[in-house]
């Protein structure tokens, strides 16, 4: 953590605030590659020696459309730690989080307290009782990933934890979006505390390269600094990818208890992760090149027994190319979820799949997307989404909307009913060839999709735009029953008079 001394000097007095019962929320946000994971882990790390309760959540690694994902992963983390909860004091809150937590019970429906504020407070309150004596750290990466649901918990949470012994600490990226949005308003309002990272002057990457050496800052050459922090810019993942690039090549060699740069330093723009990874695979095989490339299309993170049949490989053949040298310095086993694996960084991941042709591309997502069925018949929970997102990928309009209509009812039936909007516009987007004039059962899922898109808006309060769309109906009425018509139309028309 060179050159953060100031930013986790913020994140120490939080934790120490947290556990002294008077909690709140910090934001950790900078570009990527700049080290806010490295930031969220050493937290971790510190709550954890002093014996703070750990909840750890990430965004999905597809994107903002499971709903609740990160909070589920979150609060299923705290109960395999095996700490001792009374969670009988969470009184009816704990059928609430029957949303999240899926032994805890059938989820409740909107009338039984199935709100986004009911589920934030029920949130609130399992935090609480985790960090009561002690403390509870509650750590949310990649909010940029968030659904909007999940956004609205956390904002919730930023807003009523000034009395609980619970520090939530999230990490975003700076592009411009909701959660970005969040955080900066957040702050705005004293809600939230902003930790912002920059990048790192050419004194903090000497010292970056001296503790990457495990040697003193004043063994390492001028030269050495200046090369590269022209080729990083001062993001500390370009500099040590820079660094192992110059190792490798025996650019750089030990010399006594120094260090002396053995050849001619070409000047070079910002260092690329593509053309490092390039390298690397070259020398890793072909093998291990299809490995690693099933691996980006499935995810920054991805479960072994899906890589496994997407590939095809043995066991032995997988833990081999799994533990080799240079593939183990990409990814890593997941330490949150049991045999998974993890890329080092999103990036690595980006920089792999910018090697892979649209052809080859279009070939693994079909393997891949086809191993997820496999290992997971009737795609539960976010594997639905996982497989329609891969179809999609791969061409087959027809498929991937069926899977995206199916997960559009599914975030329905959770609550969730902006995620549902976004998910159920994706799959009618995806099956428009399948219309009137397309084929039948393409129709009626279409139609069966408008339908729950009707109910989704209504939920989700764009009655306007609900109200608007159902003129379409007339065009689809043939294709859904009296019955389902009927009902539709007077859940439109109780949303209509709610709404004014």
């Amino acid at each position: 953590m060179v050159g953060r001394d100031n930013e986790f000097r913020v994140v120490e007095q939080a934790l120490a605030a947290a556990r002294m019962g008077q909690g709140g929320a910090v934001f950790v946000v900078g570009e990527s590659g700049i080290g806010k994971s490295r930031l969220a882990a050493l937290a971790a790390d510190q709550g954890f020696a002093e014996g703070m309760s750990l909840l750890r959540g990430r965004g999905s690694v597809i994107g903002p459309m499971v709903p609740f994902r990160s909070l589920t992963e979150a609060l299923m983390s705290l109960l395999d730690s095996g700490d001792p909860i009374d969670v009988g004091k969470l009184g009816p809150y704990r059928h609430i989080l029957a949303r999240l937590i899926p032994d805890w019970g059938p989820p409740p429906s909107a009338e039984e307290g199935g709100s986004p504020v009911a589920l934030a407070e029920a949130v609130r309150r399992l935090t609480g009782l985790a960090g009561r004596g002690r403390g509870c750290l509650l750590v949310l990466d990649d909010m940029q990933d968030f659904d909007a649901e999940t956004l609205a918990v956390v904002e919730y949470l930023a807003d009523n934890l000034s009395r609980q012994p619970v520090l939530l600490l999230g990490t975003v990226r700076t592009h411009p979006g909701p959660a970005l949005d969040l955080v900066r308003m957040a702050a705005q309002r004293g809600s939230g505390e902003l930790v912002e990272l920059h990048r790192l002057a050419a004194g903090d990457l000497r010292l970056l390269v001296a503790s990457y050496l495990e040697t003193s800052p004043d063994t390492i050459p001028d030269e050495l600094v200046e090369h590269l922090y022209a080729g990083s810019e001062g993001i500390p993942l370009f500099a040590e990818q820079l660094l192992n690039e110059m190792l490798d090549d025996r650019l750089l060699v030990p010399v006594g208890d120094r260090w002396r740069v053995a050849g001619e330093l070409r000047a070079k723009a910002r260092v690329t992760l593509t053309r490092v990874m390039d390298r690397r695979l070259d020398v890793i095989g072909a093998e291990g090149r299809e490995l690693l490339s099933v691996a980006a299309v499935l995810g920054r993170r991805f479960p072994v027994a899906v890589l496994q049949v997407a590939t095809g490989l043995g066991d032995r053949a997988l833990l081999s190319h799994l533990r080799d040298e240079l593939i183990s310095q990409l990814v890593t086993p997941d330490e949150e979820t049991p045999d998974w694996y993890a890329f080092g960084h999103p990036m690595i991941r980006d920089a792999l799949l910018a090697l892979i042709t649209p052809g080859e591309r279009t070939r693994l997502t079909r393997r891949a997307a086809a191993a997820v069925q496999t290992v997971h018949p009737g795609l539960p929970g976010e594997w639905c989404q996982l497989a329609a997102t891969l179809y999609q990928q791969a061409g087959d309009a027809a498929r991937a909307g069926r899977l995206f209509a199916d997960a559009g009812r599914r975030a329905l039936a959770l609550g969730a009913a902006a995620s549902a909007v976004r998910l159920l516009d994706r799959a009618l987007e995806l099956l428009a060839g399948g219309g009137s004039n397309g084929d039948s059962d393409t129709a009626h899922v279409r139609a069966d999709a408008f339908a729950s898109l009707l109910y989704a808006l209504a939920e989700a309060g764009e009655v306007e735009r609900a109200v608007a769309s159902a003129g379409q109906l007339e065009h689809l009425a043939g294709l859904l029953s009296p019955s389902a018509r009927a009902q539709l139309h007077t859940r439109l028309a109780w949303a209509a008079t709610v709404a004014g």
